[in-house]
């Protein structure tokens, strides 16, 4: 583990040169541990100077805390600011410091790096004033480090800036990826004489496993030398997962790459009794409540104890220590003996049959237009049922049966399809969950093993999981998504959007309490009704009946009403339950709440897509499905432009282009985990709107929503003086009597400005 760390850092000069091409500064952190010897060699080989940050020390954690702008972001995110800052003050005038989107390249898409690697670089920034003050020249590319030719496209912009030529860069490119093979051979053969030596003496030692980053010893606090210190051999997971070549099948999907080497790295370990395996992670990683539990199960399979270690500023290493001693005593009593077993694979339960045959649960998300989509899938034949309302007793089934570090949309959805089959006669009746697999790199992703766990936890393992793919992922049970029944569900959603604006719109204003609600529930048994009918010509009617109904409603408009905006997490936005009643606490103070439509997060999705496939490589043939669909979607969409633009009372529509447009001006389209860049461009939409109040929801520990949401806040206000946001996090423990206190706090200031 040591050798890895110094060997990393022999490239690390010592002193500043003069060079062709002038000095390059890299900060000490994150992804910049996995590929320094690949920079080093790549910027050196252009005739550059590479001048690293000082090591990670409390000083440079000092420097970065000043420009922080979550509390809640993980140790080593808080020290990125800190290594910037060093060296600005150094005087270091060009910084490189990647964002780095895919990793490596087995034929899938879905190895991402973690949120943070991907787009912390544009909240540093965001919110960096010493960035512009001393005029740095910050570079923060897009990188798919898995491709050689698109890693040239992604280093072009150094052709240029500095003056190097084609011929020049795609010779340091390959040369510089040699050196990264050379040292990751130099790691593997390192391992393998340690291993050797461990065997040969019937020695022991221990994987300590993490992200690059933990390599720090500020980051880890010298978790490796107390190893050490208890006479035991200490390894690095990524140079033992080279070593694995058994093909397992996982319980999740394996969308990190880093977390694909951990994995591997615990099966190897699970196997051999002279190793135990310690996982390091970072207070607040949320992905981890996914990829420890994927270990604990490789190694309990085996009969191997799983130990994991939080790492945040704290130094205390006291329990840490106790754990240590705790598991080498384990290593002793097994050391020899001799366990061999089958191999962990992971085998879910199937759809048997017709999957009409079954009653499919389905969580709750958006009561404005579930309620219809479940009508669209029914009109397929298939018996889908929307669950309810989520009441505060599903969610201590999510945080019974989830790991309670995931994300709280999970502990909501979770939990509420858990609980809702205590009303089922599981014997006797065909019973089936369905869950979104979003795709990307957000978590996500991974609701679908989270959910399987839980259901194993409840003893209901042999109920089977549906995956509704929303990128790519792939799974044993998926739904057969006919053209009309897409076409059905993405009318629904358009219904819905229409009916979200209206209800929000007017119900502030209406003279008679009810009016609003009575007339939304009327048009939602029409459109039920109308579900087998989704022709053009149809929809156009509806949609163009249902507005004129809205707008001509008797609503008193003499009073000014502050307008809020209401953005963030998809499912904490437009679930009443996730957000505490948001809505109905904003109208019962005074306020217009203006939610942005369902659909546009979809859009988003297929925008991003076409952006990667255009910068980063991604399926061009999927990208150009989703353009298709596209093109579908805004045939339809703008009808509902068009009649809200006729409209006495409504906005217009805007397209996702200019969303897109809106929020490139503040940071890259390529930051597409989770809400991304779309959350940015959401506000800047509701900005320009004249809506300068603004909640934006997100659950506690949101890697995404915490650099999109509140890592955006200082520019916006720079640019949106007026802007009067407000972020706040939802989570099973988050102090509710807090959250309605700074939301009032916020309308208050709403209202003063309207009294102005």
């Amino acid at each position: 583990y040591k050798y890895k760390y110094e060997r990393l850092f022999d490239y690390v000069p010592l002193d500043i040169k003069k060079a062709k091409r002038g000095v390059i500064g890299i900060p000490r952190v994150l992804n910049i541990y996995e590929h320094y010897p690949f920079w080093f060699t790549l910027f050196t080989e252009l005739d550059f100077q590479v001048v690293i940050s000082s090591r990670s020390n409390k000083k440079i954690y000092e420097l970065g805390m000043q420009t922080i702008p979550s509390e809640s972001l993980c140790y080593p995110a808080k020290l990125a600011n800190g290594h910037i800052q060093d060296l600005i003050n150094f005087g270091i005038k060009n910084i490189f410091y990647p964002s780095v989107i895919f990793e490596d390249d087995d034929s899938k898409d879905n190895k991402y790096s973690c949120p943070v690697i991907t787009s912390y670089p544009e909240v540093i920034k965001s919110n960096m004033d010493s960035i512009k003050e001393n005029d740095v020249n910050f570079m923060h590319p897009f990188i798919n480090f898995s491709d050689e030719k698109t890693l040239f496209k992604n280093l072009k912009f150094l052709i240029n800036e500095f003056d190097v030529s084609k011929v020049e860069l795609k010779e340091a490119i390959q040369k510089a990826n040699l050196e990264l093979e050379n040292y990751n051979n130099d790691l593997l053969k390192k391992s393998k004489e340690i291993l050797k030596e461990i065997e040969e003496n019937n020695d022991r030692a221990i994987v300590l496993s993490g992200r690059p980053y933990h390599l720090d010893p500020e980051i880890n606090h010298g978790i490796d030398d107390m190893i050490i210190s208890q006479n035991i051999n200490v390894l690095a997971e990524d140079s033992i997962s080279r070593l694995e070549k058994e093909k397992i099948s996982l319980r999740v999907i394996d969308q990190w790459t880093y977390h694909s080497r951990l994995y591997k790295a615990a099966n190897f370990v699970a196997k051999h009794k002279n190793l135990e395996l310690i996982q390091l992670n970072s207070f607040g990683c949320g992905i981890d409540s996914i990829t420890s539990d994927q270990v604990k199960e490789i190694l309990e399979h085996y009969n191997k104890v799983y130990t994991g270690i939080k790492i945040d500023e704290g130094e205390n290493l006291g329990a840490a220590k106790i754990r240590v001693r705790s598991l080498d005593a384990t290593l002793k009593n097994r050391i020899n003996k001799e366990e061999i077993k089958e191999s962990y694979n992971y085998k879910p339960t199937k759809i048997e049959g017709n999957l009409k045959d079954y009653t499919i649960l389905a969580p709750q998300m958006s009561p404005f237009h579930f309620e219809l989509i479940q009508e669209a899938a029914k009109s397929e034949g298939y018996n889908v049922n929307i669950l309810p309302e989520v009441d505060k007793g599903a969610i201590d089934y999510g945080l019974k049966y989830v790991h309670n570090d995931s994300c709280y949309p999970a502990l909501v959805v979770i939990g509420q399809m858990i609980k809702a089959l205590e009303n089922y006669d599981l014997k006797n009746e065909k019973i089936a969950l369905i869950i979104t697999q979003t795709g990307g790199g957000c978590r996500a992703t991974n609701y679908i093993a989270l959910l399987r766990k839980g259901l194993k936890e409840a003893g209901m393992e042999n109920i089977p999981v549906i995956a509704l793919n929303g990128g790519n992922v792939e799974d044993t049970n998926t739904f057969d998504l006919t053209y009309n029944f897409i076409k059905k569900s993405l009318i629904s959603v358009l219904y819905g959007d229409v009916l979200l604006r209206c209800v929000h719109k007017i119900r502030p204003y209406e003279k008679e309490v009810g009016s609003t609600d009575k007339l939304h529930k009327k048009w939602v048994d029409i459109i039920k009704q109308d579900m087998d009918n989704t022709n053009y010509f149809k929809f156009r009617k509806n949609v163009k009946k249902m507005i004129n109904d809205f707008d001509n409603l008797d609503i008193d408009s003499s009073e000014k009403k502050p307008k809020v905006g209401v953005v963030g997490e998809i499912l904490v936005k437009y679930h009443p339950t996730a957000n505490n009643q948001l809505v109905k606490l904003l109208e019962e103070n005074g306020a217009e709440v203006v939610i942005p439509d369902f659909l546009d997060f979809f859009l988003y999705g297929m925008y991003g897509r076409k952006y990667l496939a255009k910068s980063v490589k991604y399926n061009k043939k999927n990208a150009l499905i989703e353009t298709s669909l596209y093109k579908f979607l805004e045939l339809y969409r703008g009808v509902l432009k068009k009649e809200f633009k006729k409209s006495k009372n409504f906005t217009n529509i805007h397209s996702i282009n200019h969303t897109a447009n809106n929020a490139s001006k503040f940071l890259d389209i390529g930051n597409q985990t989770g809400e991304g860049w779309f959350l940015t461009g959401e506000i800047v939409n509701l900005l320009e709107d004249g809506v300068d109040n603004i909640v934006c929801t997100q659950p506690f520990g949101c890697l995404p929503n915490h650099i999109m949401g509140k890592g955006m806040f200082k520019p916006l206000r720079e640019k949106y003086p007026q802007a009067n946001i407000i972020a706040i996090d939802y989570d099973p423990g988050a102090s509710e009597v807090n959250q309605v206190s700074r939301i009032k706090l916020m309308l208050s200031v709403a209202k003063k400005k309207i009294k102005r």
